[in-house]
């Protein structure tokens, strides 16, 4: 039986209090006798009651545990969440490089859910860099609203900059892609010549 680590140490002090009071009231013997045998029910019901691991600790592969998996994609959800606010107050020349941006976001999402070894081809931009490309796309939505005049003049420069993280997004999803791919094709060779064998 695994318990988180609370309601272990309850359940565990539970019994043991229950041990103290079969002790001393069935078996008759007392008190300063019960209370270290109960201690010590206590302490080998701590070892027969397993802790379950925090989501922190859960490796599921070389490096990455569950709640790498879990922040990696609540950073990828609320990045797609502020795009699309961020889409429809940039200028029409750039919300198709907007939407292909948050498939290639959706794409590695799914893929880091998938395998954890995607995550670690994908954790550097998802910590380092991703929070700053949806900070500046969100400052060139604001500022393409609010531009008039000779200040729209200064916006191509910026659009041909935000334009620029699509290829570089993309070509994360594509690692990702080919790192799922080469898995599976090695999972083939090796059932492949299994079979041969047998």
């Amino acid at each position: 039986m695994t318990l988180p680590d609370g309601p272990r140490q309850i359940a565990a002090a539970l019994m043991a209090a229950v041990v103290f009071l079969a002790l001393f009231f069935l078996v008759n013997l007392v008190w300063f006798l019960a209370l270290p045998l109960a201690a010590l029910a206590y302490g080998a019901l701590l070892l027969i009651i397993r802790r379950r691991p925090l989501l922190s600790e859960v490796l599921l592969s070389d490096r990455v545990t569950a709640a790498d998996i879990a922040a990696g994609q609540a950073a990828l959800d609320e990045a797609l969440r502020r795009l699309a606010k961020a889409d429809p107050a940039s200028d029409t020349d750039l919300q198709g490089d907007l939407a292909a941006l948050a498939a290639d976001l959706r794409s590695i999402r799914t893929q880091i859910g998938d395998d954890p070894a995607d995550f670690r081809i994908a954790r550097r931009f998802i910590v380092s860099f991703l929070p700053r490309l949806v900070e500046n796309v969100e400052a060139y939505a604001t500022l393409a609203a609010a531009a008039t005049g000779t200040a729209r003049d200064r916006l191509p420069p910026l659009r041909e900059g935000i334009r620029a993280y699509g290829p570089a997004v993309s070509r994360i999803a594509q690692a990702g892609l080919e790192n799922n791919f080469r898995a599976l094709e090695a999972e083939i060779d090796a059932l492949g010549f299994q079979l041969k064998r047998g």
